[in-house]
């Protein structure tokens, strides 16, 4: 029978195996050791990207600044209608 654990891929079974021996736990490494692999993992990954052209970016930034103007106005149009429902059922006060 086997158990239900955190890790789907181990089993019961997987735990208690005569022909497999424990891992040994390594060392903690030092925070400069540390440091030191993840800013050479950054460095080769880094290289991976591919970054937009200026074309690009300027499409985006169009794109971006359309949308929040077409929000604004929607906003505008949307506070605009309330207030107006609003005066109008409310009666003025002088």
């Amino acid at each position: 029978m086997t158990t239900i654990s955190k890790h789907p891929q181990e089993t019961q079974d997987s735990k208690n195996s005569p022909g497999k021996k424990p891992r040994k736990q390594e060392a903690p490494a030092s925070l400069m050791e540390q440091l030191t692999t993840y800013l050479k993992g950054v460095r080769s990954e880094w290289g991976k990207i591919s970054w937009p052209t200026r074309p690009q970016i300027w499409g985006q930034t169009i794109v971006v600044l359309a949308m929040v103007s077409v929000m604004t106005l929607c906003l505008f149009a949307l506070d605009y209608l309330f207030h107006f429902i609003i005066t109008s059922i409310t009666p003025h006060r002088s």
